[in-house]
């Protein structure tokens, strides 16, 4: 294994600058130059400077491009109620599942989000704009962006939103991170970019606290940076120690993160480094790690109870994981019955159902945890399908049959939003 990136003194280890913004964002402006390479988005082509090992044979360092034409970002293709098979996509659906929408743009989609209500999408491109939908009719209603993001230009890699509560009530806002380290609140009903906290790295993600009004985020330089939102204050720097000996911490990017449901101070993370670490949060190091888990999006999930732990790796083995929260033992393998993709996101769907989507081949697919065979898929999409999102729980009416019934129903399973290429899928189960 390579050795541990040096923990940098107190002073780096507060790096981040905190800027509150009031400006209006403007709906229509042109797209600048973009100068982001593809070690920013798609971490299976780089050559990473944290782990000095290539991911894949492949060396060219492609540079994204953007347009100048100023209302491309408004140019939207709406496509519903798309059923079972689409010949122009070559797309193949199988199972209990319908496309009910597409929305095309011309730039790649990274990372997808319904709000707090469901009836917007809020969907992240590769120019740094955050476009939000009507997840009904596929209008765009918001564009989110300002003279900060037009003049450093860098992909949107992760949006979240605060958890809606009783205590914390819906706020109308998105949080957005960005592979030049900003991450910025969004106030999209009132066009305000909120506050922007300048992080020195590249920041792959953000996920925020099931109760509290806390959140984390993480990128290459091996650190996990703990968040008070309503104080903007950075509290504390998760990272391993000096000791190369202990393995206390991640020791290269770090891609995905997990509250536990139950616990307040319990926190998962995984990427390159082929481990899951396990953080208590008044601790500055990790406390234990699972081990042959190659992650390079958000692929760690935790079912309600807190007993289980999901892993979707980038990987052609073991690529979908169950293992046991308590012990960290592997309960089981999924091994994929149709195709065997490599995986960047997934999660509990229901307590019976995971949903999880990767690449090679492009593949979304529903797995019945009581079968662990797929009860729906689409595949041959146009892209890597990096970011799922899904819609709220369905309530389901029990019937006197069904009471007796032992069989899984894939119905249950929440409308499902992904991205893939330049387009925004939506799909339902019945």
């Amino acid at each position: 294994m390579m050795e541990k990136e040096k923990t940098k003194k107190t002073n780096d280890l507060i790096s981040s600058a905190i800027i509150t913004e009031a400006h209006q964002i403007t709906r229509k402006i042109k797209s600048g130059p973009s100068a982001v390479t593809p070690s920013m988005l798609y971490p299976h082509h780089a050559l990473g400077s944290s782990t000095g090992t290539k991911k894949k044979d492949s060396d060219r360092d492609i540079l994204l491009q953007t347009d100048t034409s100023e209302d491309d970002f408004d140019k939207t293709k709406i496509s519903e109620g798309l059923r079972r098979e689409l010949p122009k996509d070559n797309i193949i659906v199988d199972g209990k599942v319908n496309i009910i929408s597409k929305i095309d743009s011309k730039r790649e989609a990274l990372c997808c989000k319904y709000n707090e209500e469901y009836d917007y999408i809020a969907v992240g491109y590769a120019d740094g704009v955050i476009k939000m939908y009507q997840s009904s009719t596929g209008e765009l209603v918001f564009t989110l962006y300002d003279a900060d993001v037009k003049e450093n230009r860098a992909p949107v890699t992760s949006i979240k939103h605060r958890p809606v509560s009783k205590i914390y009530p819906i706020t109308n806002c998105y949080t957005g991170t960005y592979a030049n380290g900003c991450v910025k609140c969004w106030s999209y009903n009132f066009n305000q970019c909120l506050y922007t906290i300048k992080e020195k790295r590249q920041t792959f993600g953000i996920v925020y606290h099931p109760r509290f009004p806390k959140f984390v985020t993480f990128g290459d330089d091996l650190k996990v940076y703990f968040y008070d939102e309503e104080t903007k204050t950075q509290e504390r720097v998760l990272t391993c120690s000096d000791s190369p000996e202990v393995h206390d911490g991640h020791m290269s990017r770090i891609f995905a993160a997990c509250f536990h449901p139950k616990n307040n101070y319990e926190l998962l993370t995984g990427g390159w480094d082929n481990v899951v670490q396990f953080w208590d949060l008044r601790q500055p190091h990790a406390i234990r790690h699972l081990s042959g888990v190659h992650m390079c999006g958000e692929g760690i999930d935790i079912n309600q109870k807190g007993t289980e732990i999901l892993t979707c790796s980038w990987q052609k083995e073991d690529p979908l994981q169950i293992f046991d929260y308590g012990s960290g033992k592997r309960l089981y393998c999924l091994e994929p019955d149709i195709y065997n993709s490599k995986l960047y996101c997934g999660k509990f769907a229901t307590k019976d159902f995971i949903i999880c989507a990767g690449s090679d081949p492009n593949i979304i697919r529903v797995v019945d945890l009581q079968t662990t065979a797929t009860s729906a898929y689409i595949n041959q999409l146009p892209g890597a399908i990096y970011n799922i999102d899904m819609g709220p729980l369905k309530i389901k009416k029990e019937s006197k049959q069904e009471k007796y019934s032992v069989k899984n129903e894939i119905i249950s399973v929440p409308k499902t939003a992904f991205v893939s290429g330049k387009k925004l899928y939506q799909i339902d189960f019945y």
